[in-house]
């Protein structure tokens, strides 16, 4: 996460701080980002595809031979969460909203139509981030009984979903586990959502075929 008003640069801003070029900064022994002092990269390291990136006024200062500033403190409603924190935030995973994330890139949406998941508000290094206050005020619109029949899904009562935000539902309810740990059914995945059995498969059918699971695996159509 990273609080609120600070940019972000990328290895090859950090080399260019020390006056070289990418290539000579990655060469060097150590890096400059390597360094002893260097301040630590500002978003946490998650995978191979990791882009590491640093608080700008952090990485000049220590550039410059000066003391490195603290960052502020969390909490502010502008600070900046990346993408498996925007997913931990909304309630669901990270999987989910790229999944809608990539949905969302595919679709033409009519007008007065809900996205899946926000636009990211900031881009640093090709790295996507989303303001706290737009996540907040994204799951507050997922819990809104005004924004789909039964929002939320109150005790007792069965989630009617809009048409346009079927496909994304049933693709997030077939990751999810029954108390058993086991896969929800198709039968169980058209009781939550409200639809009958044939639309529920249907849907189920289509999913399984972007995202294929072994044999075993999937029981979501007993």
């Amino acid at each position: 996460m990273i609080p609120a008003g600070r940019t972000l640069i990328t290895q090859d801003d950090v080399a260019a701080l020390h006056g070289m070029s990418l290539r000579t900064a990655r060469r060097a022994n150590p890096a400059p980002w390597d360094r002893p002092g260097h301040p630590a990269p500002v978003n946490p390291e998650r995978g191979k595809t990791h882009r590491k990136l640093w608080d700008a006024e952090q990485a000049a200062a220590f550039a410059r031979g000066e003391p490195v500033p603290e960052l502020p403190a969390l909490g502010d409603p502008h600070d900046l969460l990346d993408r498996p924190e925007a997913a931990q935030e909304a309630g669901m995973s990270t999987a989910t909203w790229s999944r809608y994330e990539s949905m969302e890139r595919q679709k033409t949406r009519s007008d007065g139509e809900r996205p899946l998941v926000p636009a990211a508000d900031e881009e640093f290094g090709g790295v996507p981030f989303w303001y706290r206050a737009t996540i907040e005020t994204y799951r507050a619109g997922r819990a809104d009984p005004d924004r789909k029949r039964g929002g939320g899904r109150p005790a007792g009562r069965t989630e009617q979903v809009p048409r346009a935000e079927l496909a994304a539902r049933v693709a997030e309810l077939l990751n999810e586990r029954d108390e058993n740990g086991e896969p929800l059914s198709t039968p169980e995945i058209a009781r939550r959502l409200g639809v009958n059995y044939r639309t529920a498969l249907r849907h189920v059918t289509a999913a399984r075929e972007r995202t294929p699971v072994a044999p075993d695996q999937d029981r979501t159509l007993d």
